[in-house]
């Protein structure tokens, strides 16, 4: 027998919907069986266990090499499928999706360039990430987002007062020239 651990690049904190697809495909894979407190597979010398980990859906087990080498890729071409996007292991470079959108107020922002935005809480974000890029100065509050089907970062222009609605489009409008200096467009949404 041998010993397998991999993780794969679904997010432990995914939504209840997606985590119905995910059964649904554990349940269609050879040698499936539902264990007392996590998903297992199980059969002759195979013993799988399946959860959910902050760096991805861990599976571990034995499994022989001749029967892992057809059923691990079934796996993940399944889940890719019932997904929408490619499942594979994060160190061989597959991202994660976020099901739940970033969201940071631009007052938060400590430095951007022409490769990323970084926030004061240090979380960063490479604009390479993103196929998508729009502005609503219109919406309450004003916002800029930015997405792909992997990620959606939304920054947020927020104010209260007297002068708020004022000062909120001047920060905005700062923020998009800032942008457009930067070489990186939006499309306008109002």
């Amino acid at each position: 027998m041998a010993y397998h651990d991999v993780s794969l690049n679904i997010d432990c904190c995914a939504p209840a919907e997606i985590w119905d697809k995910i059964d649904e495909v554990y349940r269609s894979s050879e040698y499936y069986r539902k264990g007392e407190n996590c998903l297992t597979w199980q059969g002759q010398d195979i013993e799988l266990y399946s959860s959910a980990e902050p760096g991805g859906i861990q599976i571990s087990g034995e499994m022989p090499d001749e029967i892992w080498d057809k059923w691990y890729p079934e796996l993940k071409a399944k889940l890719s499928a019932a997904l929408g996007y490619e499942i594979g292991e994060p160190e061989d470079g597959f991202e994660f999706r976020r099901w739940v959108p970033y969201i940071k107020k631009a007052l938060d922002i400590k430095v951007i360039n022409k490769d990323k935005i970084i926030f004061n809480d240090l979380s960063e974000f490479t604009w390479s990430l993103f196929d998508k890029k729009e502005r609503d100065i219109m919406a309450y509050p004003p916002y800029f987002r930015f997405s792909s089907p992997l990620i959606e970062l939304k920054i947020v222009f927020e104010g209260t007062g007297l002068f708020a609605k004022h000062k909120q489009r001047q920060e905005f409008s700062r923020f998009m020239s800032e942008l457009a200096d930067l070489g990186i467009n939006t499309l306008d949404l109002t």
